[in-house]
């Protein structure tokens, strides 16, 4: 006879409760399930997760609500339930005791597969999104560094969405308040208002010419109410108990008469050494005062810091510290984020200063204008409201870099907790590295860049944003050389998409330039119609925020060529055979229907040559995305692109077309 008993003293803490193994396979061969005892605290909620397994609680004592999905439900002593797998569910006891359980679990993976089946990843994408990206700092142009990060990877995203119906809007804008733009104006011995103007101008044609749509853009120096619109937000923020004015030590320039705050100030970081200016640290994303870098300078002349007293309203980050991480816990966050918010919230969160003493940005009275990224993140949330009263409730997904997790995960939050506006809080988080040139980050200052434009100039914007997305610094650092860079039509997929699509000129003379319906199918024309479904699910599954992949979709829309062209070759010898004249038409009819499929996978990465292969199917309108593709319509009539694909292949291989 083998036992267990229910023993608090021998559980252990995972999955945010308390554990203690029951009985296994490991205890007696063959059982076909697994089991544990779960105590979840009083005012606790475990951790929410999800199992490839099938699940079954049966409750010992205590009451809680076990969540599964969108369903939830109170349960007591006696009462059972079961979790199917893959379900997200987790466990709220809101009583004053603890909520005591017997977990049991079985794998059974025709049940997990056909629990995938039910979750296809087109149907998790919301109705209406908001697609967030930090707006640049219109100090200088975007050069490839700057666009492989957030912006080109939402534009992706936002044409996917719209692809399936949905309603997608791209927001950003300039972040014209910077102290970048401040001490850039200062280095050029002109007006901030100015270089935002002209660097913004420039900018925002940059992402046009990129491809990259924006809906909303939000350019706080050239609109007269953005300064009336945040001071009101700001007033919500400074009722909170939390912020109080007080007087600390600031770096402090004399030759200038400068206070020495973020793009003033130039330093080392004192937690990883690396090069930094104030208040945030790019290379580790640690938060800092100016006057805690080491070999602290002003950036602007040179002279070593000193320090003065400064009054100023601080914020309280770690009064907030709970209910961030409540906050978190529902959002999606990319893993790098994750980690650094957690370990920046493990060790407290410190103090941050509201206003900064400074002429350039929404002037909050005697001598101070709103910190920066306080401006930016009261900005965003302006946005965000604006969005929902206009359009309605939306999800909210933010691109940004990893250098702006701390202003974007932890500021805005608790700037919008302050607010009351936390309804308004992106519901996940995309991160990005950086893209290095030849092994060293790119740097404006410094010229060492390949500036947008001359790279869209040369390979247009299809080719730069391939070679962006195929080498996005996602979860890593990536490189690119000044070689690479110039050779961006090069990529395989450009090449091979051009070469392939060059083909249709040939079957457009087999058919008469009419696209024929099906006849009879073969077993190859069974299975390559089935991959142009599946490798959609495949596709539409790197979309979602959670698992969302540019290079990944990449690569796999590249096999789909390959994996087309490979179609070609194999079936057209058939095609001359005059008794296989109705398996001809059906092959001849998949090879159309696989052009539709691609315009319509490939206009989140290449939109003009997705769109110009739309066109030419004599469809109408932007691409649109099936979930089951049909056919094109049997004597629609095509409009060869042979020409047009023919020079842009020749020209991709570097010859003369």
């Amino acid at each position: 006879m083998i036992s267990r008993s229910f023993d608090r003293s021998a559980m252990s803490w995972s999955y945010e409760m308390h554990l203690q193994p029951l009985l296994s396979a490991t205890d007696i061969e063959g059982l076909p399930f697994g089991s544990v005892f779960g105590s979840v605290p009083a005012h606790s909620v475990s951790k929410r997760h999800a199992h490839h397994d099938g699940e079954m609680f049966i409750v010992l004592a205590g009451k809680a609500v076990v969540v599964l999905g969108d369903e939830e439900r109170e349960f007591g002593p006696g009462e059972v339930v079961h979790l199917s797998p893959f379900g997200f569910h987790e466990i709220r006891n809101e009583s004053d005791e603890p909520f005591d359980i017997v977990s049991v679990y079985w794998e059974h993976i025709p049940s997990a597969v056909a629990a995938l089946d039910k979750l296809p990843p087109h149907e998790q994408l919301p109705a209406r999104a908001l697609v967030f990206c930090p707006p640049p700092t219109p100090n200088g142009g975007l050069h490839l560094g700057h666009l492989s990060g957030p912006y080109v990877r939402a534009d992706m995203l936002v044409r996917a969405l719209r692809s399936m119906g949905r309603d997608a809007r791209y927001v950003t804008g300039t972040d014209d308040h910077q102290s970048y733009v401040a001490s850039a104006a200062r280095l050029r011995g002109t007006e901030p208002g100015a270089v935002a103007k002209a660097e913004g101008d420039t900018v925002i044609a940059t992402l046009r010419a990129a491809e990259v749509g924006c809906d909303r853009l939000t350019r706080p120096a050239g609109d007269p109410e953005h300064a009336d619109r945040i001071r009101a937000l700001f007033d919500r923020v400074v009722t909170s108990p939390a912020v109080t004015e007080q007087e600390h030590p600031t770096a402090y320039c004399p030759t200038c008469d400068l206070s020495l705050h973020q793009a003033f100030a130039r330093g080392f970081c004192a937690h990883c050494e690396a090069s930094s200016d104030g208040e945030i640290c790019e290379a580790c994303g640690r938060p800092n005062e100016a006057r805690e870098l080491t070999g602290l300078k002003c950036r602007i002349c040179g002279t070593p810091a000193t320090t003065r007293p400064e009054r100023a309203l601080w914020l309280d980050l770690n009064a907030y510290a709970e209910q961030l991480r409540e906050y978190l816990r529902g959002a999606y966050t990319s893993p790098d984020l994750q980690a650094l918010v957690e370990r920046l919230l493990d060790e407290g969160l410190p103090p941050y200063r509201l206003g900064r003493t400074t002429d350039w940005g929404v002037s909050l009275g005697e001598g101070q204008a709103l910190d920066a990224w306080a401006d930016l993140a009261l900005t965003f949330l302006d946005a965000a409201r604006a969005e929902s009263e206009q359009g309605g409730p939306a999800k909210i997904t933010l691109f940004l870099g990893y250098d702006n997790s701390f202003y974007y995960a932890v500021l805005l939050p608790i700037l919008a907790f302050a607010a009351g506006l936390a309804d308004h809080l992106p519901a996940a988080f995309v991160t990005n590295q950086f893209l290095h040139l030849e092994g060293e980050k790119f740097s404006t200052s410094r010229g060492h860049a390949v500036w947008a434009d001359d790279a869209i100039a040369a390979a247009g914007p299809d080719a730069v944003r391939l070679a962006l997305l195929r080498n996005a610094p996602e979860g890593r650092v990536t490189q690119v050389s000044h070689e690479s860079a110039g050779h961006l039509a090069q990529d395989p997929l450009y090449r091979g998409a051009h070469a392939w699509l060059a083909g249709f000129a040939a079957l457009d003379e087999e058919c008469g330039g009419k696209v024929p319906g099906t006849g009879a199918w073969t077993d190859a024309h069974r299975e390559f119609y089935r991959h142009l479904n599946l490798i959609t699910r495949q596709l539409d599954g790197l979309l979602l925020p959670e698992s969302f992949s540019a290079r990944g979709y990449v690569q796999l829309l590249e096999s789909f060529v390959v994996r087309a062209a490979e179609f070609r070759a194999t079936d057209t010898p058939m095609r001359r055979v005059g008794s296989l004249a109705e398996e001809a038409r059906t092959s001849l009819a998949l090879e159309y229907l696989a052009a539709k499929v691609f315009a319509a996978l490939a206009w989140p990465v290449t939109p003009v040559l997705a769109q110009q292969v739309w066109d030419w199917l004599g469809l109408t309108g932007h691409p649109v995305r099936e979930t089951d593709w049909s056919f094109l319509p049997t004597g629609a009539t095509c409009l060869a692109p042979a020409p047009e694909l023919a020079t842009a292949t020749q020209a991709a291989a570097g010859e003369r077309p």
